[in-house]
């Protein structure tokens, strides 16, 4: 990264973020699903969820499972993989602190697998992932799709990013999927899933249904690590930290296709966000276009039609869905927030701003907005005050957000006020060190202070973190 450019990156690169590939060898899915199966168990109630089992004592199994899937009191049974049903003693549920995971305690003297849980850097790049657990129905599910990075995570997702949802895949997801598992490409479980977006609508003759907008989401198991000891548990887990040996993504889940004498236009809506998630575009804007074939007035399928023709890198015709969309549905803060985004891509930065105004006045308390506007405000207005304004709005949300304090540091970097800027970087590296773009940031300011050898290592840092990053390249090479 050149400059301090992430609001760029975060939607330039949309279009290419769902179908970039990358050479490597791993399980097959049948191989994973059956890995799957052996470990994640159905969490039976009156809202039936998943989970899956990641420790054995004894003769006492835990499952690791969404909070909320267990949060009410309430009588719960564990239906373990042979099938064998056993109950749960609530008072020994555990809840993981400040983020929605619980641990479930089961006895058994049977013999279960327990899932390898696997903590490296997931977003250092996209990969084929899976989500496995049982529907409301209780029946097995298991989809394939692919990984976001934190980039893209953080331009595309919207209202999710809450009790430790920081792992984002465009994986289909049904209700009772909620604690399943989220797996690599190796069958280690990478996160826990829990929580996907959506709208209700109203489907004409239909009634209400279920628009499927956006990606799914679920807790990284570094969360769980990090937190687990806080409970007093001492488990013995399977770890691993490499990462997946590399080969050719797998073309995920086939989608079928609609009826085609009676899908409504909501069905067809879901269908074109189900293309989209996989990144088959251009058939997820012949979906869409039927929908609003269907129902004109149907805002969710003109806002999906625009996500996709900005992925097809035809701005021009995605701006004209937005305010399709706004037009039916003005209070509808997403579709501001998206036509910000691309008004800036157009170069058209006053109207994206204002878009971004519009979008916070009707969701003030999404952070990682203020953080673009506050991007928006640094890279392309100049105006850093104003920056600092609206990543400080963002701070006071999520004061934990890495992001915001990077950015904060680079406005404050292009005040000279180098030394408050070195703070801020502290801040975005205590909550993420692994951000190589802020210890390059943090090595610019430290060289602008005349601190060559503390930029040095910040830099080399970040060469670590990222090998053969560019910039960290160019910035040592100037100083040879």
């Amino acid at each position: 990264m050149t400059h301090f450019s992430l609001f760029s990156t975060l939607f330039l690169g949309t279009a290419i973020a769902l179908v970039q590939t990358q050479p490597v060898r791993a399980l097959s899915a049948n191989q994973v699903q059956q890995l799957a199966q052996g470990f994640t168990v159905l969490v039976d109630g009156v809202n039936p969820g998943s989970g899956v089992m990641v420790a054995r004592e004894g003769d006492t199994y835990y499952v690791l499972t969404a909070w909320h899937v267990v949060g009410t009191q309430d009588s719960y049974t564990i239906v373990a993989p042979s099938g064998d049903r056993y109950p749960v003693e609530y008072s020994r549920i555990v809840r993981i602190p400040g983020v929605d995971l619980a641990v479930v305690p089961f006895s058994s003297r049977r013999t279960y697998p327990v899932a390898t849980l696997a903590n490296y850097a997931y977003d250092a790049s996209f990969r084929n992932v899976y989500a496995a657990g049982w529907t409301a129905n209780r029946v097995r599910a298991f989809t394939a799709g692919i990984l976001s990075d934190r980039s893209f995570s953080l331009a595309l997702t919207q209202g999710l990013r809450q009790d430790g949802y920081e792992l984002f895949y465009s994986n289909l997801t049904q209700v009772g999927m909620s604690g399943g598992a989220v797996l690599d490409s190796e069958g280690r479980v990478i996160g826990i899933h829990g929580l996907a977006e959506g709208e209700e609508v109203n489907d004409g003759q239909r009634g209400i249904a279920r628009i499927k907008r956006g990606f799914s989401s679920g807790i990284p198991i570094s969360t769980f690590l990090n937190r687990v000891y806080q409970t007093g548990l001492r488990l013995s887990l399977q770890k691993t930290t490499t990462p997946p040996t590399q080969v050719t993504i797998q073309q995920p889940t086939v989608i079928p296709d609609p009826p085609l004498s009676d899908a409504s236009a909501v069905e067809w809506t879901n269908r074109g966000n189900q293309l989209y998630r996989l990144g088959r575009f251009e058939e997820a804007l012949t979906a869409l276009n039927q929908a609003i074939k269907l129902n004109p007035d149907l805002h969710a399928a003109w806002y999906e039609r625009g996500n996709v023709l900005f992925a097809l890198k035809r701005p021009t015709e995605a701006l004209e869905s937005y305010d399709r969309t706004i037009l039916l549905k003005p209070d509808l803060y997403g579709v501001w927030r998206d036509r910000g985004v691309l008004l800036a891509v157009l170069g058209k930065y006053d109207a994206a701003f204002g878009s971004f105004d519009k979008a916070t006045e009707l969701k003030p308390d999404d952070y990682v907005l203020w953080y673009m506007r506050g991007n928006l405000l640094t890279k392309n207005l100049r105006d850093y005050q104003g920056a600092i304004s609206s990543y400080d709005r963002a701070l006071a949300i999520n004061p934990n957000f890495a992001d915001a304090w990077m950015g904060k540091g680079k406005a404050l970097h292009e005040q000279t006020r180098y030394d408050l800027a070195l703070v801020a970087y502290s801040q975005a590296l205590q909550f993420d060190p692994n951000l190589a773009v802020a210890w390059i940031l943090q090595g610019q300011t430290l060289n602008a202070l005349g601190r060559r050898n503390e930029a040095i290592a910040s830099w080399q840092r970040a060469l670590q973190l990222k090998p053969n990053d560019p910039e960290a390249l160019r910035l040592l090479a100037n100083l040879q």
